[in-house]
């Protein structure tokens, strides 16, 4: 990532919102004589439209582009960026590889586990998939499940499927209404389903139980290394562990065996890509108790810095070339 001593100006692109915990971010790098910038993510280039001078950034983060999954030309304007930043030697603090693959959980997830990480049961289906659900659930040997799109954020396309006899029930992730009225004939949602995945590949997927008591396991790594964890819980009466459906994260000291867990899975990832400036690793636990990866988050996460103490971590990872990100 070159000397931090030379690295004065980072551009910290978004699509009209940022994390919260951007602002203090800003603050701790300004102190270390670092300025940033939130710059717009620009639209594919056309001819004769003028560039933006990205010459004058020593780096290039793409971590606040918040609603990404809602902008279907999200990676071609990355690539296209990507491609004028390296002609200029300006970096991304995640580099292309990692935003491509970590951007759509199909990109990466079948491969961890035929490397032997236990996720939770997967079955991917692709764009233009058409079927029968309740015959889907029943290859599959489960009454409840989730459906979501492999790209996707803060529940956006997130049902619960209950099959009750020969019927289904589909719960909108906010918890607001049913897809359809009541429990509905399993035959009748099928056309429903196939109009989501025409819009991409979806993932159906168990749901387990365990996510209403003890919620999710987050695990953030800075720079390769555990920085911290986070108990991700559930609102009285839901189902989605996240403040925006009411439930509360909470920092927690991680046992020996979560550190494990999460390390184990990061040193696959670093196999693939190299030390990853950050990553936040999310389980849930089965009936056994066993934690399962639920995913990784590699691209825009948010990862917790103010509960877990670590905006200057971050930020000695964010500024320090890969050789250093481990010494802290």
């Amino acid at each position: 990532m070159g000397d931090p001593a030379h690295l004065k100006r980072i551009a910290l692109l978004h699509l009209g919102r940022i994390h919260d915990e951007t602002p203090a971010l800003r603050a701790r790098l300004a102190r270390r004589g670092i300025a940033s910038e939130l710059v717009p993510l620009p639209p594919l280039a056309k001819d004769g439209a003028p560039a933006p001078d990205w010459g004058r950034f020593d780096l290039v983060s793409v971590r606040d582009c918040r609603g990404s999954h809602r902008h279907g030309d999200f990676l071609p304007r990355i690539r296209a960026l990507a491609q004028r930043l390296e002609a200029l030697g300006v970096p991304l603090a995640n580099p292309l590889p990692v935003i491509e693959a970590g951007h759509a959980k199909n990109a990466y997830l079948p491969q961890l586990a035929q490397e032997g990480v236990a996720l939770i049961p997967s079955r991917w289906l692709p764009r233009g998939w058409c079927g029968s659900l309740a015959e889907l659930l029943d290859t599959c040997g489960w009454q409840e499940a989730v459906l979501k799109p492999a790209v996707g954020s803060l529940g956006w396309h997130t049902y619960r499927v209950r099959r009750e006899g020969a019927h289904l029930t589909i719960t909108s992730a906010d918890g607001s209404r049913p897809v359809v009225a009541g429990a509905m004939a399993a035959g009748a949602v099928d056309g429903w389903l196939a109009s989501l995945t025409r819009g991409g590949e979806v993932c159906l997927q168990p749901f387990l139980p365990g996510v209403c008591m003890d919620g999710e396991f987050s695990a953030v790594m800075l720079g390769g290394r555990f920085s911290h964890a986070v108990a991700k819980t559930v609102a009285a009466g839901g189902w989605i562990a996240h403040e925006r459906f009411g439930g509360a994260n909470t920092p927690r000291e991680a046992s020996a065996a979560e550190r494990r867990w999460a390390e184990a899975i990061e040193e696959r990832l670093r196999r693939r890509f190299g030390v990853l400036p950050y990553a936040r690793i999310d389980g849930l636990r089965d009936g056994a108790g066993e934690l399962l990866l639920l995913e990784c988050e590699l691209v825009i996460p948010r990862l917790f810095l103010g509960e877990g103490e670590a905006f200057d971590r971050y930020a000695e990872v964010l500024l320090g070339p890969a050789s250093t990100r481990m010494a802290w």
